[in-house]
């Protein structure tokens, strides 16, 4: 999974893709990745939630 990650995110890029560049287009398609799977498990906050959450910091 994670090698048809790395190939399908540099197979976009441009062939002068900095290694820079490169891993962070794998940390962005990873974090999108993960929000999707918290999503769908219902690992997420309301908005009210979240706002109560912010009062504590």
């Amino acid at each position: 999974m994670m090698k048809d990650l790395v190939m399908e995110v540099t197979s976009t890029l441009p062939d002068n893709a900095t290694i820079g560049e490169i891993l962070d287009a794998i940390l962005i398609r990873l974090s999108i990745e993960k929000g999707i799977k918290d999503i769908k498990e219902g690992n997420t906050l309301s908005t009210e939630e979240l706002l109560k959450e912010i009062e504590t910091w």
